[in-house]
């Protein structure tokens, strides 16, 4: 239905609130009248609330019509970033540092990671997930460089045992940290009920 607007109020009108106003405006005229009569009144009163469900109807689904809208607005958005952090996994997957991680998480000789590998992973992270080193030190100043450690090698998405393996680590070394790590962050303005959903918001 097309809209139209009261001048007075200023806000949009459809046809069926046009009636019902008009309705309204009748009554209030007709009850000043002392010649109206009950039956009247009663004929009236029934109309009005006949356009009042009617009208209470029509809004309802427009306001159905309006959440069905923007669900699907929410979906596309949700797709368009499953999407785009797919694009981002793809790249980061194809990186140099990401073949050396699995490299080293696969070697059975104990290679490990040298000062210029983990530097390089940070600006990957950084260039790849939009400054990610940076805004997780800056959510959380009090990580160490070993927590900070984990924390690239889980947002490059590898095990707790290729994690233990990279950082010269226990399993459960790596798991107490990962404990240790999210109650550092809790004690930060950047509360989080898990590390993984934390890291990947990031």
């Amino acid at each position: 239905m097309k809209n139209t607007r009261l001048p007075i109020l200023g806000h949009p009108f459809n046809s069926i609130q046009w009636i019902f106003l008009f309705l309204f405006l009748f009554l209030f005229s007709a009850c000043s009248q002392e010649d109206i009569t009950h039956k009247d009144l009663n004929q009236g009163l029934i109309l009005l609330s006949v356009f009042l469900f009617v009208s209470i109807v029509f809004i309802s689904k427009e306001l159905n019509q309006t959440r069905a809208k923007l669900l699907e607005k929410e979906n596309v958005r949700i797709i368009d970033l499953s999407k785009e952090e797919d694009l981002r996994e793809m790249n980061f997957i194809q990186t140099e540092i990401y073949l050396k991680l699995k490299e080293i998480s696969n070697d059975e000789k104990g290679k490990m990671m040298t000062q210029e590998d983990w530097i390089t992973l940070e600006l990957e992270l950084n260039t790849i997930y939009n400054n990610f080193a940076v805004r997780l030190k800056s959510c959380c100043e009090q990580i160490s460089e070993t927590e900070l450690h984990v924390c690239y090698l889980l947002k490059a998405g590898l095990s707790v045992t290729s994690i233990a393996k990279i950082i010269g680590r226990s399993k459960s070394a790596v798991s107490m940290c990962r404990k240790r790590l999210l109650e550092k962050i809790n004690r930060c303005d950047c509360p989080a009920a898990d590390l993984d959903d934390f890291l990947s918001t990031i």
